[in-house]
Order: C-alpha cells, then structure tokens, then sequence
C-alpha cells in the first residue's frame, strides 16, 4: 500500500501547516474531563459516555468503502476523511473506455444529509420487494495535490438481508474481481480494503459506543471561501443515539430538568467540527484554533441516558487534533 502523506484540497494550499496549530483552552466546570489521546486526522475513535472512554480506534487508512448493515439497509459510505472520492460515470459497462475528471473534487457523503446524500446515492432502488440496480460504473480514487491515485472502477450488483456484491477493477492492470460482502449483526457498517480485497470489521459492537471522533470532508469557510475541506470532527453512532446543541444556555446551567424543552436529532454530524473556531494567517500559514465555550450538546444515549459535554480545547503540546472536553451526566433532582 502507498502510504500518502496529509493532503489538502489545492484551492487554498495554506490552509494546513497542522503541526503548527494551536488553541485556547477553556475553564473547565467541574466534573469529569476526557482527553482524546489518538490525533482524529490519523485515527477513528469510538467514544462510550457512560464508561468516559475510548472503546477502539483505528488508522484511517483501514478502509475505503463501507456498508450499511441494518437488515433493510443498502446505504455506502466513502472514507474522504482518508482522501477517497467517488465518481459516478453514469455508463454500465465496466471495461467501457471511460476517461474520469481530473483536477477536481469527486463526490463524497453530504454527513448532514446522510443518508439521503452519499457519494454513491441511489445505486439501487428498492420498490416493495422488488429491487432495480442502476448498473452504474463508479470510479473510487485517492486525491493528492490534484490527481487521482490507486483509481478503482465499482459496480455494485446486488444487496439483501445478508450481503453485498460488487465488482472492482484495476484501472492500471485491468484485473477484475467479484467481491462479497457479509452484514454484520453486531455493527451499523462493515468496511472494504481495496488493497488486500478484504472485509474489515472495525467497528466495536454498536451499543458499546456514542461518539465517533475522526476526520471528514465538508463544506467549510476560511478567509470568505468557502470550499470543501477536510474538518475534524465527531459523529453520532447512528444506532439509537440523538442530541442536540444548546448555545443559549450556559453548560453549568443546563441540568435535567430542561430536557423537556430539547429537540433531540439524529442527524449524524449534529456536533460535527463547528464546535471549533479557526483562524489563519495568510503569510505565515499558521492556524490557531479556539474552541466555541458557548457550545453545549446534549446526547441521549441508546440506554435512555441523558449527558451534556462541552469542548476545552482541540490540542495537546501545542499539536491540534486531540480534541479535550468534559461531559456530566444529567439526572433528576432527588
């Protein structure tokens, strides 16, 4: 496997020197306070709140696609958090000559919209029980400083209760391979290595984790453009978590007895990156970051339980990435 260095869209070449970031902390109010030890540009990292702790992480680079596990579910993710991007040639036949864009931006998954807007979209649509593939021929690749790398052609023919099948060819040798896919009972998604052709299962089990911490690509705005960017951020586990921001109220004043007055949302980047403030200096290229103190979020667990957390600081030694915050549970006066 090539192993690709950070990378970042050429638009705004100065938008990263992360190993110079740095960020203000905040007060922290007093309870219990998590660090995330693994940098969430290198490493996914699943977050459980009722233990306080980080129950698994893994090197970005695990994966480039995934797939929805749920019994219905037929939904494909695409990791742009690696730099992975997806193009929908719009043609069936996969040994077509079909020439890809070069130079910019493929798709990758709207999070807020998800999973009403991913890469792939509807590759399949499902009618009572009847299902019609479009047959579509997608090209996966990696972009770095402007060009495609280690470019895939997909076509995804078939998805049920139990698996998935694709084909995958080699744009450079032009070796095909049928793949399957087995869903797993115990996780939202199962992952694909397209170098090692293999199924990965790295999620740990779906009810042992909240919050997932890692990078992504989004629509951002730095010095009044606004362009997609790769953010760090955190995801909601989509099976049965919600939460919602409060930015009105102050975090030691949000207690349980305010839930009422919530509207609880399971869209999956509902905390996302904006938690963050970045500043950058055009000469130099240095980006600080501070965190937003007036942001609080309100998560309710699969378990029925209520926390607030809210962010102190995104660095460690003056190195971004390690997101610090404090969470306290939310229970009834007694």
């Amino acid at each position: 496997m090539i192993n690709y260095a950070k990378y970042v869209l050429l638009v705004c070449p100065f938008l990263v020197l992360s190993c110079f970031e740095k960020d203000t902390a905040v007060t922290p109010w007093p309870g219990e306070v998590i660090t995330i030890n693994e940098d969430i540009e290198e490493y996914f990292s699943y977050f459980d709140l009722e233990t306080g702790s980080v129950v698994k992480s893994f090197p970005v680079d695990s994966w480039q696609i995934s797939f929805e596990c749920i019994e219905p579910g037929w939904h494909i993710q695409i990791n742009s958090g690696d730099g992975w991007f997806l193009w929908n040639s719009g043609q069936t036949d996969i040994d077509a000559d079909i020439i890809p864009p070069q130079g910019i931006l493929w798709a990758y998954d709207k999070q807020s919209a998800y999973p009403d807007s991913t890469a792939a979209g509807n590759w399949v649509n499902i009618v009572g029980n009847d299902k019609i593939y479009t047959g579509y021929v997608y090209f996966l690749g990696k972009f770095v400083s402007g060009t495609y790398y280690d470019i895939k052609r997909l076509k995804f023919t078939l998805v049920d209760k139990d698996h998935y099948r694709f084909l995958m060819r080699s744009e450079d040798s032009g070796i095909q391979d049928t793949l399957n896919m087995t869903k797993s009972d115990t996780s939202s998604f199962i992952y694909f290595n397209i170098y090692n052709k293999t199924q990965v299962n790295l999620e740990p089990r779906k009810e042992q984790f909240d919050l997932i911490f890692g990078p992504y690509y989004d629509l951002a705005t730095q010095l009044g453009v606004t362009i997609p960017y790769l953010v760090r951020g955190t995801f909601l586990n989509l099976w049965e978590t919600s939460a919602v921001l409060d930015s009105v109220n102050a975090y030691e004043q949000i207690t349980y007895e305010m839930l009422g007055n919530y509207v609880f949302t399971k869209q999956k980047d509902v905390i996302g990156y904006r938690w963050k403030d970045i500043t950058i200096d055009p000469v130099s290229g240095r980006a600080t970051y501070k965190v937003k103190p007036q942001y609080s979020y309100v998560i309710n667990t699969s378990t029925g339980r209520y926390y607030k957390l809210r962010f102190l600081s995104f660095s460690i030694d003056g190195y971004s990435g390690f997101p610090r915050f404090e969470i306290k549970e939310l229970k009834p006066l007694q």
